[in-house]
């Protein structure tokens, strides 16, 4: 027989310690030794950079061997269009993928690794009634269907972290870590991070984000004021949030100025012939650090502290860059503004400008037609965010998407500046309780409730844009299970299945969309028939890559004749549709790919 040197398609998603090891390897190649890491050879490599001290400082629960593993473990799901729940499939951008974040953020690995601006997350805050994700390394998919009520099953079902739980925190902590370890591969290098919290877990959630993005990329620790009121009972009253704010590289990341506020901005009336109005910021302030004396275009002399040193002061003025206004007979010139401030920096405090909470469900509320989600994130306090962390046609995630303010304040904000910021949003499919009113109104699940608001926020602001629908589901390919050797009818068993590699009642689209996520290939890639008539011929198209894909049973040698495929061209196409010659001949020809 002859050899086949087609290889096969990816049937997981990226393997973390293995490209983890890669890159190891590209650095100290003399510490492996027959494809394993030589520790002796590596502390020699090292030297006094490796900590041999049996007291140190580290982070440590119970439960993160558990989380580790849960990284380690790759995902052999795959993510199936919903275009029917979609708004503009074929033209938007836009991305809301349903299913178990884990899961996603890992099969987002390969086609989205180093892209991401900008993540906002809000998770469960571990209050003690809100769930936390009890995660399966052995066989995730199986168990998250049975936990959203997909499939029957003696699954882990989605259930509260009650306080009395002797792993209270630890059990939060064991749910958060591998999101955050797998999500933070998706950030570019320029890329931050903002993740809500409050008092429950702000610590270790520091302590998280330390181990995983490193101390030294820790940008900020916001308080925003959640309300414009206060309850009257307690201790006392808690009326803040955190947000946590770390980058990848604090070298490399670079936050936007905010839009000043009110407070910030002054209204005076720019002396030219128009008499036009202007806004800018009072550049003579008493926290200012720059003493020197200036002259104003009357005489007046006028002392510091200035808020920019005195060269800068001078070129700007030469150049137009100050605006001398008029403060009445006795002091013509006594007030001096910037000709144009470019905004200001953002603060670690924000207030109750930046939105409440009440505002927030009073603004889903009206969207939606009822109160059908607690405690929402208000758009301007997202879009504050969005601003300062990403630019006009950046990718923003937030793979705990809730009632999907994100993708809300992404849209808004777009329509504002005219910007093409595009939103990938994960949310599980929670099942809301048959007594709500979430449900009644016909709101079965969490993510149900962030799809329409995202359709009502789109029709709202005249939006011309959209958003594809993507759900977590089994692999269109069949599995090897594990065969445990209790008997050769379970080994026969097994065969038989693999007869065909795809699952019984597969969908083209969905086999397609699942080499297209596995291959490295962005989930926008454009998919187009080919006019070929001998057989059914694909060929998907990301950006300046592409490849063919043909499932047909036999492929035919004129379709391969039309073809006309080069060595850099790849196709992908069922192991049985070709014979081993012509297996090998193509392999020669181009990267062929087999199922």
């Amino acid at each position: 027989m002859v050899k086949n040197s087609a290889k096969e398609v990816s049937k997981e998603s990226l393997d973390i310690p293995e490209e983890k090891m890669v890159e190891l390897y590209n650095l100290f190649p003399e510490i492996f030794s027959e494809g394993k890491i030589d520790f002796d050879k590596l502390k020699e490599t090292l030297g006094e950079e490796i900590d041999t001290r049996d007291e140190k400082y580290s982070f440590n629960w119970n439960g993160r061997k558990e989380a580790l593993k849960n990284i380690q473990t790759t995902s052999k799901g795959t993510l199936v269009p919903a275009k029917n729940e979609s708004v503009k499939f074929d033209s938007t951008e836009n991305l809301f993928i349903e299913g178990d974040n884990l899961e996603v953020l890992k099969l987002l690995q390969k086609s989205y690794f180093n892209k991401v601006k900008m993540i906002y997350i809000d998770p469960p805050y571990n209050t003690g009634k809100d769930f936390v994700y009890k995660d399966d390394f052995k066989n995730s998919i199986k168990a998250y269907l049975e936990q959203t009520g997909q499939v029957d099953g003696d699954g882990i079902k989605l259930t509260s972290n009650p306080e009395t739980s002797g792993r209270f925190h630890s059990d939060w902590i064991t749910m958060m870590y591998p999101r955050l370890f797998v999500a933070r591969n998706l950030l570019r290098e320029d890329g931050v991070i903002f993740v809500s919290i409050d008092d429950n877990e702000v610590h270790n959630l520091r302590m998280i984000m330390n181990e995983i993005f490193g101390e030294e990329n820790f940008v900020a620790e916001i308080v925003w004021r959640k309300t414009d009121n206060q309850a009257n009972i307690g201790k006392i009253a808690r009326v803040k949030e955190y947000i946590i704010c770390y980058s990848k590289n604090i070298e490399k990341v670079k936050l936007n100025k905010m839009e000043l506020t009110e407070r910030a901005i002054k209204e005076y009336r720019y002396s030219d012939e128009k008499g036009q109005f202007r806004r800018a910021i009072l550049l003579h302030k008493t926290r200012g650090r720059h003493n020197f004396t200036i002259e104003t275009p009357s005489g007046k002399k006028l002392k510091g502290p200035w808020m920019i040193k005195e060269p800068d002061f001078m070129n700007l003025d030469k150049s137009g860059g100050i605006y001398w206004t008029h403060g009445g007979d006795e002091q013509p010139y006594g007030k001096i503004y910037l000709n144009e401030s470019g905004g200001q920096i953002s603060s670690d405090l924000l207030g109750i400008e930046f939105g409440t909470n009440q505002e927030a469900s009073l603004q889903l509320e009206s969207l939606l037609g009822d109160r059908y989600f607690d405690f929402p994130k208000p758009v301007s306090l997202i879009k504050h965010f969005v601003i300062i962390g990403s630019n006009q046609d950046d990718i923003i995630l937030d793979f705990f998407a809730g009632s999907g303010t994100t993708g809300h304040s992404a849209l808004e904000l777009n329509k504002e500046q005219d910007s093409k910021r595009k939103f990938i949003l994960v949310q599980l499919p929670e099942l809301t309780d048959k007594d709500s009113k979430a449900y009644k109104a016909g709101f079965k699940t969490i993510s149900d409730i962030a799809k329409e608001r995202i359709r009502k926020a789109i029709k709202l602001l005249e939006s011309k844009e959209g958003f594809k629908v993507f759900k977590l589901s089994q692999s269109n390919y069949k599995i090897w299970d594990k065969y445990e050797g209790k008997s050769d009818k379970e080994l026969k068993k097994q065969l038989e299945l693999f007869k065909t590699p795809l699952v019984t009642g597969y969908k083209e689209e969905n086999v397609i969309y699942e080499c297209i996520i596995k291959e490295g290939y962005s989930l926008n890639s454009n998919i187009t028939k080919i006019e070929i008539k001998t057989n059914k011929v694909y060929k998907v198209t990301d950006s300046e890559s592409f490849f063919y894909i043909c499932l047909d049973p036999e492929i035919k040698d004129k379709t391969l004749d039309e073809l006309k495929l080069k060595k850099e061209d790849m196709l992908i196409c069922l192991d049985e549709g070709l014979s081993d010659s012509k297996k090998k001949n193509l392999s020669i020809q181009c990267n062929l790919k087999v199922i």
